[in-house]
């Protein structure tokens, strides 16, 4: 017999408008029933809906369902509630999670929603799945106002009038072992992704992106480390290739940034600035956004097993990137949405 609690509706109506078909070819209700594997009484049912109602009646119909536990002003509460961070309803982090508002619900409101509701609720309620966004302890929150409201604007501004390329600028390590994601694989199969046990391989990269879709780097020679001479040295490469330029860095406060010889060097030209990023704030840096997708999906199908091999990887993946001026422009759209916020 056919379960009509579990049959798709779509199907259930193919059968009706089959069965009436029959009826009115003269076949016999019990052997229709027999065929679709339903009770002769349904049959009849049917048959009845039909000839009192019209076709119509035994069409596929969304169930109205219970009517739902919250009222329209507790709905409109929970939206302004998790527009907030859940830290602020006693919350150990601030992110909002399907069973940390399940539990928020029924503390609020004593209304007990099953786990399984959860995702279809959020869903409802106009959220969606995301890897939320790292952002540093330390963070000083009134650093960060600060340099979007006045300390930003006014580098723009500088930057403006004295014609100057604006550029973010920042340093990368390339590891031999690639981050490693989801991948697809056959029902109890497990794959296996072999890597290197070599660990201290790295390839050290330099690199500056600016809202023209442009991309600089310079990749360090093997062995060496982020040192306020490679800086200097980065720059001195970017004057070569705008010698006639005013050139603005905003970089973060490393110490290779910010060391005598950098700001020796940098006294002594008149054509170069630097800028700094408040402590702890990489989300300010749209060069970051270079190096997560040289790590990420730049390194997808990523096959080096050496340094040599690793080096001319990460070389092409950057030069590839250079010839997508609308990639690199995408960068900057988080920093918009940070001014704006």
């Amino acid at each position: 017999m056919i379960d009509g609690r579990t049959t798709p509706h779509q199907v259930l109506e193919h059968l009706r408008s089959a069965a009436l078909k029959l009826r009115k070819k003269g076949v016999a209700p019990d052997k229709i029933a027999d065929s679709f594997g339903v009770r002769i009484g349904t049959v009849y049912n049917w048959s009845y809906k039909a000839k009192k109602f019209g076709g119509d009646a035994l069409r596929a119909r969304r169930g109205a369902g219970a009517p739902p536990a919250l009222t329209p002003e507790q709905f409109e509460e929970i939206l302004e509630c998790i527009q907030q961070p859940a830290g602020e309803f006693g919350y150990s982090t601030d992110l909002w999670t399907g069973a940390r508002l399940r539990h928020f619900v029924r503390i609020r409101f004593g209304i007990n929603y099953h786990s399984k509701y959860m995702p279809r609720f959020l869903r409802r309620i106009g959220l969606r799945l995301v890897f939320p966004e790292r952002r540093a302890l330390e963070q000083d929150p009134e650093s960060v106002r600060r340099w979007k409201v006045t300390e930003l604007p006014r580098i723009e501004e500088e930057a403006a009038s004295r014609r100057a390329l604006l550029f973010y600028a920042d340093e990368t390590s390339i590891s031999l072992i690639p981050a490693i994601g989801r991948a697809w694989s056959f029902p109890g199969v497990r794959p296996v992704a072999r890597v290197t046990g070599r660990r201290g391989k790295r390839v050290n990269v330099t690199g500056a992106v600016n809202r023209a879709g442009r991309l600089y780097f310079e990749m360090l020679p093997l062995g060496e480390n982020f040192t306020a001479k490679t800086f200097i040295h980065f720059l001195r490469k970017m004057r070569v290739h705008f010698p006639r330029r005013n050139l603005t860095f905003i970089v973060d406060g490393a110490s290779s940034h910010k060391a005598k010889e950098v700001k020796s060097y940098q006294a002594g030209q008149r054509w170069l600035r630097l800028e700094y990023l408040p402590a702890y704030s990489p989300e300010w840096n749209p060069s970051e956004e270079a190096w997560g997708h040289l790590k990420g999906c730049g390194r997808n199908g990523s096959q080096s097993s050496d340094i040599p091999s690793l080096r001319r990887e990460t070389r092409g993946i950057l030069r590839r990137l250079q010839k997508k001026p609308s990639k690199v422009k995408s960068f900057f759209n988080k920093l918009d949405k940070l001014k704006h916020e």
